[in-house]
């Protein structure tokens, strides 16, 4: 048999297979140092029911994250529904999706940023730049607000629902948690 060329591109081949699964984060109260320090025997405390459609939950294994304080990756359960096949991950409070910093530790760095002028020491700076800049863009955007507003914008966009500090206006920022 020869070879044939597929006319789907490759990074749409695997949709299909990936079609009706949802992949969602769910917030459990848990401190991120005593699931490094307890690694895969970590205790996590299985949700009701699948937020979904409230079906009972299985066990789906472990996938690796990074969060601020620790070099390495630090395992989190994971959670399937087979009745809506959604795929869910069990993830601290305290941190925004896709964030690998503390809300408290991004709060802080913005408004010591704001009173000295100085950057937050034990973070990199690069990272703080990046949050300073995009909370300076979504302050403008959202509020209206120029530079000299930019400290109280961050807790007036989080009462508002949206991820300060984030590229997206729209897709990551409805989920604060």
């Amino acid at each position: 048999m020869g070879l044939t060329r597929s006319s789907i591109a490759p990074s749409e081949q695997g949709l299909a297979s990936r079609q009706g699964v949802a992949l969602l984060v769910l917030s459990v109260e848990a401190d991120v140092n005593e699931i490094a320090r307890l690694g895969k025997d970590f205790p996590w405390v299985k949700p009701s029911g699948c937020p979904c459609c409230g079906q009972p939950l299985w066990w789906h294994g472990f996938v690796l994250a990074y969060f601020s304080p620790h070099f390495e990756p630090v395992f989190l359960r994971r959670l399937r529904c087979p009745c809506c096949r959604g795929v869910h991950r069990l993830k601290p409070t305290g941190f925004w999706r896709r964030f690998r910093s503390s809300i408290d530790e991004i709060a802080q760095s913005i408004s010591h940023r704001s009173a000295s002028g100085c950057w937050f020491p034990g973070l990199p700076r690069a990272r703080q730049r990046q949050w300073w800049r995009r909370l300076r863009r979504m302050a403008d955007a959202v509020l209206g607000l120029f530079e000299g507003a930019v400290p109280s914008a961050f807790t007036e966009l989080m009462k508002r629902g949206f991820i300060p500090v984030s590229l997206s206006f729209v897709r990551d920022n409805p989920d604060t948690g």
